[in-house]
């Protein structure tokens, strides 16, 4: 049995999860050891791997055994479909599934909550991502050496993408360069869809590349990564096209002054809260304004993709308006990240992260919200 299979598989046990129903690449490639031949376009929460604790045995959603182990015959193999109803289907009939009593995944989008809850009515939905990232949490020496693998793929494709960043060029071919690079690097799956946008003022950054051609002087902001033998290496860099302005120095420079001590700091034993504080203590840009009807507006428009199950959409909203000073903003962008304000049912690609909900109360507070400081007893306590 495959090590990492072993160890999400003890972690089952331990936290009292009988099935796992994964759909991030690198979770299933994990327990499976299987590799994906491309990725394009956005990817949503999908159950491509089913590891049943009973059998201690892994299923996937494939349509051909290639790059899948033989340890996983084909009887494991469950079809694609463009149905979700099928898709669900096809998991509640694996050995194991209906009689399952917690099943855990590793995100949800509001439609398959509703399927899955509607085959399998009798079972509880879990935080699977909290069993992977328990069993993923301890790395051996092999593992680091492949996160390392995949870095150095990452860093060397987006460099590819960089030196391409010339007046004239459009998003989509930046996009490109740092796609051909991975791939002549050994890999074909990139770890998301990479964003090579143009920074806008005052607008949130895009997440998809389009064709707009970049000018002289428009500061590009990349981010992209690679999947390395079922290892993440990502990254992010800001650059200028052209010869880089003194605003574009000055912003260079608040960033270095901000990444040291982060750096430093980030050390055996840190959590991501003391790198939370770390953040807060350097130095930071002045605070933007916001005109009160666009903050109104702001407000509004996140509190409708926060109805709908968008948090990460909502989050970019509210960030915005929490640095013009905004405490409610503030106090809603904690709860996106509050364990006890997100539940289980809106789990949908989200993972908690106490540490960013408490910083966030502890901003809204700093603004004067007395929710935000009631929050922050209930969790000292």
């Amino acid at each position: 049995m495959a090590d990492g299979l072993t160890r999400a598989l003890d972690e089952m046990a331990r936290q009292d999860v009988d099935v796992l129903v994964l759909g991030r690449e690198g979770n299933a490639r994990f327990v499976s050891g299987a590799t994906r031949l491309w990725l394009a376009g956005t990817r949503p929460f999908a159950p491509g791997c089913v590891v049943v604790r009973e059998t201690a045995a892994v299923h996937l959603m494939s349509a051909t055994d290639f790059g899948v182990p033989a340890e996983i015959p084909p009887e494991r193999l469950f079809p694609m479909s463009w149905n979700p109803a099928n898709i669900v289907g096809a998991v509640a009939d694996i050995p194991g599934v209906p009689g399952a009593r917690r099943i855990g995944v590793d995100g949800l989008t509001p439609l398959f909550e509703q399927l899955f809850t509607a085959t399998v009515p009798d079972a509880q939905i879990a935080d699977g991502e909290a069993v992977m990232r328990a069993a993923r949490r301890t790395k051996s020496a092999a593992e680091v050496d492949r996160i390392r693998d995949a870095i150095t793929v990452a860093e060397d494709a987006l460099g590819a993408a960089i030196d391409a960043l010339q007046p004239g060029v459009r998003e989509v071919e930046l996009k490109g360069a740092f796609e051909e690079r991975m791939c002549v690097r050994g890999t074909t799956t990139p770890a998301f869809e990479g964003a090579f946008c143009v920074v806008d003022e005052d607008r949130p950054i895009r997440r998809l590349a389009s064709d707009r051609v970049i000018a002289d002087g428009d500061l590009v902001a990349m981010s992209a990564g690679v999947l390395l033998d079922g290892w993440e290496g990502s990254l992010a860099r800001t650059r200028p096209c052209g010869a880089q302005t003194a605003e574009q120095g000055d912003r260079l420079a608040r960033w270095g002054a901000q990444w040291a001590p982060l750096f430093d700091r980030c050390q055996a034993g840190a959590s991501v809260g003391d790198l939370q504080a770390t953040a807060g203590a350097s130095v930071r840009p002045p605070a933007r304004r916001i005109d009160p009807d666009e903050l109104a507006a702001l407000l509004k428009r996140a509190k409708g993709l926060l109805a709908v199950g968008d948090i990460t959409a909502a989050r970019l909203l509210l960030e915005r308006a929490a640095d013009a000073q905004e405490a409610e903003a503030a106090l809603m962008l904690a709860g996106t990240y509050d364990p006890q304000v997100l539940g289980v049912q809106d789990m949908r690609s989200i993972t908690p992260d106490p540490a960013m909900a408490r910083a966030w109360y502890q901003k809204a507070a700093q603004l004067g919200s007395a929710d935000a400081r009631r929050r922050l007893t209930q969790l000292q306590n």
